[in-house]
């Protein structure tokens, strides 16, 4: 790691104590300085807002829960068997991320810009997974409701029902039974 990426780590580490203490809207630039230790002209130096810092960490906490999800899906043959335990991981995962940042969660849910941004810079990999999981299964006859050319409009609609369940269940809805019944739903089907 240079200097820079050490920098950027101390500033990130210092910015998720203080979201975690006191949320995204009462953080300023300043209280991450002076948690981290650093000027308030380092952070500008690096970062133009306490948003972009915020945007980098959950961009983190989203490439943790895809090594985690390519790391659980790694041994399994059968891509069906893959495709659920992929949807699987990366539900829980985003269920114990948001239970750590349950102060934040109420201050995001409204602002969909954010979210969004967040989100588009983690759907290339995630579709990427998908895809690959589909191929296969289209290879091995698990998928054959699907055909060669509809691969990839299916990976996104896979992408979507995550996406639209991740931000349903877990910004806007306490109900952790929900969340595990959506989670069983999606992954074993009706």
């Amino acid at each position: 790691m240079n200097k820079d990426e050490a920098v950027k780590s101390v500033i990130k580490d210092a910015a998720k104590r203080v979201f975690s203490k006191w949320g995204l809207n009462k953080t300023t630039m300043e209280d991450i300085a002076h948690e981290a230790g650093k000027a308030k002209s380092t952070l500008y130096y690096y970062f133009k807002s306490k948003e972009e810092i915020f945007e980098n960490l959950s961009i983190d906490e989203l490439n943790i829960i895809l090594f985690k999800a390519k790391a659980a899906i790694k041994g399994i043959n059968s891509p069906k068997d893959k495709l659920k335990v992929y949807i699987a991981t990366t539900f829980t995962e985003i269920k114990k991320t948001a239970n750590i940042y349950s102060l934040i969660k109420g201050e995001i849910k409204g602002n969909k810009t954010l979210i969004d941004n967040i989100r588009k810079r983690f759907d290339i990999s995630e579709e990427a997974i998908i895809l690959e999981i589909l191929t296969l299964g289209l290879k091995y006859n698990e998928f054959n409701f699907l055909k060669d050319i509809e691969l990839k409009k299916a990976a996104n609609v896979i992408m979507e029902i995550i996406r639209g369940l991740e931000i349903n269940l877990f910004l806007e809805n306490e109900d952790s039974e929900k969340v595990d019944i959506a989670i069983r739903l999606v992954v074993e089907g009706l």
